[in-house]
Order: C-alpha cells, then structure tokens, then sequence
C-alpha cells in the first residue's frame, strides 16, 4: 500500500456538558458543570462581595472558594478588561509551572463605586492534570519530528525550519506535556508563506497537531491597485529631514514612546522577510516628501492600509478597547508583498501585525477593502482577548468573528444601511471588474445551518473548515445585527469575545457567551429572545453534532490517532490507535475484514505507527524518546511470537513496507535527502538511492520487488518516475515518463505495477499500469481535463482506488474528498460510498473490498465496504 502523507487529522475533542435552551425571561441556572473538570464552566447569577484594590488579587481570592476547586497558584494574570461598572479578570492556567494550552479562567466583577461584587466566573480550568512535566524527548528531536510530521506537503516540508519554543500541557484526560515548535517557511501548494505552532508529545514523540498562526483573510485570489478614488485624511509624522511618515501618534494611545499606528511598504520585497514578531530592525514607515501621499501610494495600499487602521482602532475604542492588545500597544502594517517574485493574493494576521498584499491585474490591494483592514487586525483583538484556537469549531468562531467585525466597521466607517445586500459581504470592493457578489470572499448573510451545513473536515483541509464553517457562526452574529442594531450588537458580541469566550469553545460554548453577555447587559427579555432565535435559525443548539446515516461497516468505533494509517492483505487489517483520551502512546491493532474484535500486535509503550501488512504479518514504525531513535518492528498477525525489533536508527522514518522478511522505508537521513532503505532477513539496510542527485519515496514491496517514486536531476533537468528494483539481481527499471510529468504512489500487486500521474502539473491525475517488472506499460484512466483530481491511491490485481476531489465550488460536503474505484482492465470510475463527510487513507483488499477512514459520524471511525455504491443522492 501506498499514500501522500497528510497533517494531523484528529482536532482537539473536549465534551462539554451543555443545558438546554431556557426561555429569555427564565432566571438562569446557578452552575454549568464542564465534563471531565470538577472546575465549573461557569458560575452566574452571582451577587457576591469582593475584596476592593486590586482586581487580580479580589478574583484570586474569590476563586480561593472551594465551589472552584482551583488552586490560584495555578493561575497567571493574563489582562484585566473594565466595561462602565464591569471588570473581568483573564487567567491562564499552569500545570506545575508549565502553561495548559487553551486553559482560561475568568472571573466577573461589576463596582458600584469603590464597592466591588462578583456577578460570575468560568472558562476551562482541568483540575485532574497529573502529567508528569519533565520531557523525555529533546527540543531538537521535537523539532526534527514537528517539521517532517506536521507539515503536509513534501516541498514545504524540506525547506521549512523549525525552532523549539517550550513546553505546554495539552489538556487531555491527565494532560500530555508537548514541545511547542514554531515551523516557518512557504507552502508551494497554497502559494502563502507558512507558520505553524507545531505540538509534539514531550514523553513519546507522537506529533500531536499544528495551528496555523496565520490568520488569512480566506480564499480570494488576485492582487490589485488601490482605486476608490476617495480622498482621506491622513495623520502622518514629519521627519527630522523634512520626509513625511505614515506613522500615525494621534489617536490616544500613543503614550509618548510607544502606541502609535505604523504602516510600510515593502516595495515588492518578499514576505518571508516580514513574518515574525513586529518588523525588521531597519524597516522605515512609508514615506512621501510632501504631506500629500501621491499616487505611489494608492498602488501599493499604504493608503488605505493606514487610513483603515486608524478606523478599526476608533472602532475599538468606542467599544472600550484601546488598540488591538487592550493595551494600547503599537499597531504594524505591511503592505505591497510578493512571493518569490511573484504576487501575493491574500492578507494576513502573523501575531503581531498585518500583511496585505500588492495590487495587480483585476484585483486591488488586499489593503483596499475597510472590511478586510477590519477582518485582519481583529484577528489581533480575538488573540488578545479569548485566544480563540486556530482550528476546528473554536477557528471558525475565531474567523467568523473577524468577519463580524470586519463587517461592521466597514458599514459604520461608510454610512452603509444594514438592509444594503452587500453590507453582509466580505471583500466584495477587492476587484476591478467584478460584481461585489462575485468578488466576495464570504457572505455572512448565506443562511448556512450548522446540521445541514457543517463541512466535515478534518485539520488537513482548512484547519478544520475555519473559513469554510465560519458563517454558520457569523451568520447568526449578523442577524443579530440587522434586528438589534449595531450599536447594540457591537458591544453584545464585543463583551461576549473579551469577558467569556475562552480559547478552546465551540460553536454552543459560543452561542453561550453571547448569551450570557446580553444577561450581563441588562438587555431585555424580547431582545435576548432575538438573540437566541438567531442562534436556533443557525442550528447552533445543544445536540447539533448528530449522527448521520452511513452505508458503511464499521471495524472500529472510534480512531483517536491522528496519524491511523490502515493496511490490508488476505482478509487481515492493521491500523494504530490510542485510548480514547488520546493520552496514551499509540498502539498497533489487527482485526479480520470480515468482523470480530481486533486485537493489539504492539507490545511497547512508546508511539507505535504507519503499520503495514503482508497479510501474515505486520511491520510499523515507533519513536524512542529515550534514545530519540526511530524503530521498525515486525510481529505475525496471529500473535505467534512477541513482537521483533529489526531495525533502530537515527534516521526519520515516514513509512514502511513487508514482504515477507523483506522491510522496506522511507525517510529523512542525517544528510538531508530523503531515501529509501531494503532490508533483507538479518542483512544490515542499503540505501538504494545512495548515488548522488537521488531522491526516494512511498516504497512497495511484492514478490523479490521493491516499487518506489524516484526522484533524481541530470544536468539541469529534473525527473521523477516509477522505479523497480528486483531485489535479487539488483537490476532496476524506471519507468519512462515524459518529460515534466509528475508520476506518483507507486503500487505492487501480484501481477502489476500501478501508479497516478499528472502530464501537465494541472492536479488532475490519471492511472497507469505496467508489468510487475516495469515494462509493458498502459492507460487505465487517461490524463486530461476530465481526469480525477486526485490524491490517496492504491491498488490490487483487478482495481485501483483512488481518493477524488470532487470538481465544483459550492461549500458543502460534496467537495470532501470521496473514494472511486476502477478496473485495472479499464473503464469508468465509480463512486464508492454514499457517506457524506471526507472519505481518506484507505487500503484496498482482495476483490472490490476497501478500508478506510471516515469522518461522516462525527468522530473518524475505521470502516469498510465490498462493492462499488452506484449513484449517490446528489451526484455519481
């Protein structure tokens, strides 16, 4: 079997014990519990006296009640938020010194004078953490793991760099202490630069996730001039030499030394040389010798860019907020960027400033939209306030909330009614030539319900749908707009970011928050009412995540590994798992195709994956963090005799291969290359793409062969191929391909040699077969415009299965990729299976039977099917 390795897949799970929706006018409950903490989630309807002075120490205290069950030496101060009479104090918590990703607690004050009374508290705090927070493995092993597991694409992978930042307790069941690794560099694929925050497991060395620290704007192309042709005032700063600055010191936070707005224009320069924390030492504002910033730059952006600014901060400040930090601290843009040379089609939020890029063709500067300036730098705000993690539910809440305010500044900065039908677009002003329906990225006004709606993707695909599942959330915010008001509901969804959502919510802990910010408000029971039917028009409600029907078998309930990578051969599957926590290191399991319980191969404790199977036996990969060595073990599937360690190395190993007592795989050595190794019985490994120049992936094993992706350069030209080595004579074939085609997931069968290949680079692939020994080569689905997109694949004697990215655009679960199934003999490709969410790493086994992940239920189960489903609801 063989797959193109893809990122984490298993987004953070925390249940949640939520109530049912009361009436408006109902008093409300005392304490929500929160499962799995005995830390209530929140604690309302409080009317308490509270020590004056200090806020902080007036929460600690109060949290001091037993009702908490928290230690305040556990908590940091994070930031203080006072709106009129109300205070909310924000902390963090810590796991014996060490901080709990995603972990805040807050405490709500309102002050009657110098009197003070707590009204409510809550968030997430896991009183059961009992990791042990010394790491077994290195910061140099984490980053070496982070970087080749946790990067999805190859080329991104081999150029990224990773740095090891400290250690964070990730909170499930008893915590699981990681390295937190930033990894930065470009992602070919995308065509934007990358950044992650990368978490490895400080005791296995199992990765664990990535969040993406870039904040983009969403899935609009083109880059564009500025040119709305509306004259602004600017508050610029004279220099010393006469020269003139964007770098704005009029509004109020400016303190004297620091809070001032800045903007740059990186001429064309590339972007890489502005991600990181603030900007480049010798980085100077855009400058202009007159105090009327001319027509270079309107092309660049800077105008808007810096005119923008200066609105999202009084923006804020009318809402009681002093700057993107709360604390009135310096406000960077950067506009004008390219990549490589070439235009960069989006902006971003980076952590600590904006990104826009230039302006070209049929689009403006991404600068140029107000609700794009908006949507970026509130980004900043969500950072600041509830931290909103950068994936799954709580990202989409995170962009949908950017998308609000975003909004809301634009309409208001313009006089825009709210009946306008384009108030509800994002990005609609981007172009040049089209319409604003067209331009839009997003439209908070789609109706998107979260039942009917939800795309189920998991992290590898948009974080988790954050920009794709985002209006479900806004939308409700946005209706909450058009009947309330925008002075109302600014402020509502403004307390209801700062003072209660915490960073790890979903959409009902979301939905929640608001809510308990409009009984905060004082606001009354007809317009709470409102608030709560907006929500229900979204589907957001207790129970949402239901169930749907599927035509599959399911072998296991429940994979919770997020790197479960099935294999099957005669009848027999293997795949990884963890506890249902995700606490424990992950183990190999084999069970029969057919049904019964699978029974677990690996005897180790240490973080077992990518197993693959002969159908006699099992080979898989695990991590030693002790003597941070890769290892590849092997065991009979009947359990015969213990499990056989036959190799242990330095090198980074990312798949493996069995046949017989040959092992075969692939990874990265100590020079860098990626290669690929044989090992025959009791014989020491060979590199069999030691010559120089020469590259090897994605191995197979079949009958004294060994198939792999070779990759090599001849002069100035680059090639790759399918390649076969028969591993008795040593004679190697590579299969000939033409020149600048992309050849890929070499498979042995018994009879055949199959793989997928790209002649033009378009993403669109095509199958191919070839004799076992490589000659003999022909067409099974041709290349071409009307060729699958393509990207998991595999094979057997008479089919090939291949994972499909549906053609279309429209946001639903029909674009998720979906498995197909062909005859190697030729013909159509036919859709596997009905089920609805993404359909991935699958294997196939003998006849028409497939195995594979499924996430349509919920949760990613292992299941299976025997035949083909015909024609599904909604498409072939």
């Amino acid at each position: 079997m063989s797959w193109r390795p893809i990122t984490l897949m298993a987004a953070l799970c925390l249940a949640l014990a939520v109530p049912g929706t009361a009436a408006a006018d109902d008093p409300p409950p005392e304490v929500e519990q929160r499962a799995g903490t005995r830390a209530p989630a929140e604690v309302y309807g409080l009317s308490e006296p509270a020590q004056a002075g200090d806020p902080v120490a007036a929460a600690k205290a109060h949290l001091a009640d037993p009702r908490y069950h928290i230690d305040p030496a556990d908590l940091v101060p994070l930031r203080t938020v006072v709106d009129g009479r109300d205070e909310t104090v924000r902390f963090a918590q810590r796991h014996r010194g060490v901080p709990v990703f995603g972990a805040h607690y807050l405490v709500h004050f309102r002050k009657d004078g110098d009197r003070r009374e707590v009204v409510g508290a809550g968030g997430r705090f896991l009183t059961e953490l009992t990791v042990d927070t010394t790491p077994a493995v290195t910061r140099e092993s984490a980053a070496a793991i982070a970087r080749i597991a946790l990067i999805r694409d190859r080329r991104a992978k081999e150029s990224a760099k990773a740095e090891t930042a400290g250690l964070v307790v990730i909170p499930h069941g008893a915590g699981q202490l990681a390295w937190h690794v930033v990894l930065t560099g470009r992602d070919p694929v995308a065509g934007r630069p990358l950044l992650l925050d990368a978490y490895v497991d400080a005791h296995s060395g199992r990765p664990l996730f990535a969040v993406d620290r870039l904040r983009m704007e969403g899935p609009v192309t083109g880059t564009g001039e500025t040119a709305h042709g509306r004259t602004v005032e600017l508050n610029a700063y004279q220099r010393a030499d006469g020269a003139y600055e964007l770098r704005d010191r009029a509004r109020p936070m400016w303190d004297g030394s620091d809070g001032e707005i800045l903007t740059y224009d990186a001429a064309g320069g590339d972007i890489t040389a502005w991600l990181g924390a603030g900007v480049p030492a010798d980085a100077e504002p855009a400058r202009s010798g007159t105090l009327a910033f001319g027509p270079e730059h309107t092309a660049s952006g800077a105008v808007d860019a810096h005119w923008g600014a200066g609105q999202v901060y009084e923006f804020y400040r009318r809402l009681g907020r002093d700057g993107l930090d709360g604390q009135g601290g310096t406000m960077h843009s950067v506009v004008n960027v390219t990549m490589e040379g070439e235009p960069f089609a989006n902006a971003f939020w980076d952590g600590t400033k904006m990104i826009y890029g230039g302006g070209v063709g049929d689009y403006r500067s991404f600068a140029s939209g107000l609700d794009v300036v908006g949507h970026e730098m509130t980004h900043g705000v969500i950072e600041h306030s509830a931290g909103l993690v950068y994936i799954g539910q709580s990202g989409a809440m995170n962009e949908g909330l950017a998308d609000y305010f975003g909004n809301a500044i634009q309409v208001d900065s313009f006089g825009i009614p709210m009946s306008d039908p384009n108030a509800s677009l994002l990005g609609e002003t981007l172009c040049t030539t089209l319409p604003p329906e067209q331009c839009a990225a997003r439209d908070l006004d789609d109706g998107r319900v979260a039942g009917e709606d939800y795309l189920g993707m998991t992290v590898a695909l948009d974080y988790g749908g954050v920009h794709y599942n985002s209006t479900i959330f806004s939308g409700a915010l946005w209706d909450v707009r058009e009947a309330l008001g925008g002075a109302s509901a600014d402020r509502l969804v403004y307390k209801a970011l700062t003072e209660y959502m915490t960073p790890l919510d979903d959409f009902v802990d979301g939905r929640r928050a608001v809510e308990l910010a409009a009984r905060a408000l004082g606001m009354s029971a007809r317009d709470r009412l409102t608030v709560s039917r907006a929500f229900d028009r979204h589907g957001i409600k207790p129970g949402w995540e239901r169930a749907l029907r599927t035509d599959t078998r399911v072998l296991i309930d429940g994979i919770t590994d997020p790197y479960a990578r099935p294999d099957v051969a005669g009848g027999r599957y293997v795949v990884s798992n963890s506890s249902p926590d995700v606490v424990e290191p992950s183990h190999i399991l084999t069970g029969r195709v057919g049904g019964g319980k699978p029974v677990r191969l690996s005897e180790n404790d240490r973080w077992n994956f990518m197993p693959a199977t002969d159908g006699k036996r099992a080979a898989w990969i695990s991590f030693d963090a002790t003597r941070q060595s890769y290892r590849i073990h092997t065991r009979p599937l009947d359990r015969s005799s213990p499990e056989k360690l036959v190799h242990d190395g330095t090198v980074v190993i990312e798949s493996v291969a069995i046949d017989g007592d040959t092992i075969a795989w692939d990874g990265v050595g100590p020079d860098g290359e990626h290669s690929v190794w044989v090992k025959r019985g009791d014989a020491p490994p060979v590199d069999v793409t030691a010559a120089a120049g020469v590259r090897g992936y994605a191995p197979s094993l079949k009958g004294g062969r060994l198939a792999y992706h070779k990759v090599w350069t001849e002069g100035d030209a680059a090639h790759n191929a399918p390649a076969v080595l028969d591993l008795e004579s040593g004679a190697e074939t590579v299969v000939p391909m033409p020149q600048g085609s992309v050849s890929a997931e070499p498979t042995l069968t018994g009879r055949h040699l199959v793989w997928i290949y790209d002649e033009n680079g378009d993403g669109r692939a095509g199958i191919m077969r070839a004799a076992i020994d490589g000659t003999r080569t022909a067409v099974v689905v041709p290349d071409g415009p009307q060729a699958p997109t393509a990207y998991w694949f595999d094979a057997n004697d008479a089919f090939a299965t291949i994972g499909v990215w549906p053609d279309g655009t429209e946001l639903s679960n029909d674009i998720l990729l979906k498995i197909h199934q062909v005859p190697l003999s030729g013909g159509t490709l036919q859709r596997f299976s009905c089920n609805r969410g993404l359909q991935e790493a699958f294997a196939s086994g003998d006849g028409r039977t497939v195995v594979w992940l499924d996430g349509t239920d919920g949760n990613t189960d292992l299941v299976t099917r025997d035949r083909p489903a015909g024609r599904c609801r909604g498409g072939a």
